[in-house]
């Protein structure tokens, strides 16, 4: 699945934001994140965002006896300036466990504001239950990148 979120504010106003390393943090732990960390590399034409975050999660009773619900999170987001905006892919790994998260992402003007736009995908290696544990990560992850972008668009607000 792919989610997507428009802004009225133009990509300029959004990209900064996304730039900033003490606002990544706030809104993580905004969200109900445990805690978070985050360290960015502009190099002008290109991004790296390191965080590592911690998180809890109610598992379904299938996945707690595989996962333990509070787990740490790293991501490594890579950008490139792309056209008149910037798109990206993310790695996303948790430490422990056999799950790596991937995306592809953009932001792009759109009108007089922009669109984010961010696809999925997981791979689970998990004998029996890892196609069902893929599609709970994915689920959680989607809905957390709504969360994320729509606590983007009431900061800008």
């Amino acid at each position: 699945m792919t989610v997507s979120l428009q802004f009225e504010q133009d990509l300029e106003t959004v990209w900064n934001r996304l730039q900033d390393p003490d606002f990544r943090v706030e809104r993580s732990l905004a969200l109900g994140e445990l805690s978070a960390d985050c360290e960015i590399e502009d190099h002008g034409d290109t991004l790296t965002v390191y965080m590592t975050r911690e998180v809890t999660r109610e598992l379904p009773s299938v996945l707690a006896k595989v996962f333990n619900p509070k787990q740490t999170l790293k991501f490594v987001e890579e950008w490139q300036a792309d056209g008149d905006g910037w798109s990206g892919t993310i790695q996303i790994t948790v430490d422990g466990q056999p799950v790596v998260l991937s995306a592809e992402m953009s932001l792009q003007p759109k009108g007089s504001g922009c669109e984010y736009r961010v696809s999925h995908r997981c791979k689970a290696k998990i004998p029996l239950v890892g196609g069902k544990v893929e599609k709970f990560v994915l689920s959680q992850t989607d809905s957390g990148a709504v969360d994320e972008l729509n606590y983007l668009k009431s900061d800008l607000g």
